[in-house]
């Protein structure tokens, strides 16, 4: 089931990455002065819902030639994630001018589009790798400084290593067999000294602006990295590096980014990978190039940064709990806040089992249904919160289907819920009963639903279980047995 779902999906990402190249892109100026360089491009989500932001670092490419590069925005377009695009312009590492601009442009960002800033992911393609690593590490060293902490943050094709990157160009200057490599190894080595001196007469400075120094045995910067969600990606076809590049694997930027994540994985941070591409990088003119974009299977990077930023994905959800989906009952998932009652002051995941006939209005199986709330923490549960929780809920409901159902308002009848608490069930913390006085919208006339509510605390797994059964039939009816029956089943890893 979880396969077909995700074909499905992709196959829906790939026609949307059809027509939302250019379509939904927005070009946003963020400094009305610098007409040349003062935007960042920006792809809002279809359901214009913001629930996290992807923010991609770029330097020496342009906006417009890179973002062609990937469908990573495509697929953030159809779940629910911004994507911000950002040129560094020909800035090489994290200096206070490219701190000043990322800081400008994420604070105009969560401004414009009113974002939660716990709700970020950072980006860095090529060269920009070793800066979107660094400035996540000053925002843990200097929090008050930033306007956000990125949650996350990956890197592709890049380098990690400051010093590394010195002793390579040194490497590359002095060899005749790659003159690409050589003219970029000699512009990189002036473009360094300028700013910062050499390695060898200003060490201090590269320590500073390196995210990591594989050379330095003690810890460095990436101590500040030591909770953060560390991936990155590379183009590992030695074959073709070797034959076309005549790198060797010691002049890869891979591997000092193998060290960087080892180091964190020493220190205690589990949250790091190492992702080998699973296909050549190409442009997307068709060429060959090991540091193209190309490299990010962009459906399962998406799928990671929605894991990271805590968005829930009823596809790949994976429960901490068992809970039995009867022959021909229906599924369906989504997440608290829930969007038709966002006032349910609860953070968690609601687990829905819909008997075969529920939508069947001459089947005795109408509106039979159940659901669990997977709630985290342990809430304050009692007999007038479940009341109040289930009449915003039902109201919230009826109110939705109104116009799409074209519900004549003399039909619509407010929502009342009744709950109280009764003699505890085996293996229950507490139960609850009563009614759900409401509007059935689907025959649109009065219903109540009798409803049996089931308690379960985890304290270890900060969790707690609310299951509800409900159904118009009378509790003695025999549609109860097999809700009776799913909770009985219910358990937890």
């Amino acid at each position: 089931m979880k396969q077909t779902h995700f074909f499905s999906l992709l196959l829906s990402i790939l026609l949307i990455s059809l027509c939302a190249q250019a379509q939904y892109i927005e070009r946003i100026t963020f400094d009305a002065k610098d007409s040349a360089n003062g935007f960042y491009l920006a792809v809002p989500p279809r359901s214009k819902d913001i629930k996290g932001v992807l923010v991609v670092l770029s330097n020496f490419y342009q906006l417009d030639d890179l973002v062609p590069e990937t469908k990573l925005h495509n697929v953030a377009y159809a779940n629910d994630l911004l994507t911000v695009f950002v040129s560094l312009q020909l800035h090489l590492y994290a200096d206070s001018t490219t701190i000043g601009r990322i800081n400008t442009v994420l604070q105009h960002v969560v401004t414009k589009y009113h974002t939660d800033t716990t709700k970020f992911v950072l980006a860095g393609h090529d060269f920009a790798s070793n800066i979107a690593l660094r400035y996540t590490e000053l925002t843990r060293q200097y929090p008050a400084d930033y306007p956000l902490q990125p949650r996350a943050v990956f890197t592709v094709s890049g380098p990690v290593d400051l010093v590394s990157l010195w002793h390579w160009c040194e490497r590359f200057v002095k060899r005749n067999d790659s003159p690409g490599q050589q003219g970029d190894a000699g512009y990189l080595l002036d473009y360094m000294s300028r700013e910062n001196g050499t390695l060898y007469k200003n060490p201090g400075r590269y320590k500073w602006l390196t995210p990591f120094n594989r050379e330095d045995t003690a810890a460095g910067n990436e101590v500040f990295l030591q909770q953060v969600p560390v991936r990155m990606y590379y183009d590992t076809d030695i074959a073709w590096w070797l034959k076309e590049k005549h790198n060797s694997l010691f002049d890869m930027h891979m591997a000092d980014a193998t060290a960087l994540l080892n180091r964190l994985q020493l220190s205690g941070n589990k949250a790091v990978s190492f992702i080998a591409a699973k296909q050549p990088g190409k442009r997307v003119n068709g060429a060959r190039y090991g540091d193209a974009f190309s490299i990010v299977d962009e459906v399962e990077c998406i799928q990671w940064i929605k894991k990271q930023l805590d968005i829930f994905d009823p596809v790949n959800y994976e429960p901490a709990y068992k809970l039995a989906t009867p022959q021909h009952w229906a599924v369906e998932r989504f997440s608290f806040p829930i969007a038709f009652a966002p006032k349910i002051p609860y953070n968690g995941v609601e687990d829905v089992r819909f008997a075969p006939g529920w939508g069947d209005s001459s089947s005795v199986e109408h509106w039979t249904y159940a659901f669990l709330w997977w709630l985290q923490g342990q809430p304050a549960i009692n007999a007038a919160t479940l009341s109040a929780s289930l009449t915003d809920y039902y109201n919230g409901l009826v109110g939705r289907n109104i116009d799409q159902r074209k519900i004549p308002a003399e039909k619509v009848i407010p929502t009342v819920a009744n709950i109280k608490k009764i003699k505890t069930a085996a293996g229950d913390a507490e139960t609850y009963a009563g009614t759900v006085k409401m509007l059935n919208y689907l025959v649109q006339r009065p219903m109540v639903l009798n409803c049996v509510i089931h308690l379960k605390v985890y304290k270890l797994k900060q969790r707690t279980a609310l299951f509800f059964e409900l159904s118009p039939q009378p509790l003695q009816h025999t549609v109860w047995e097999q809700m009776e029956q799913l909770w009985s089943g219910f358990y937890v890893e």
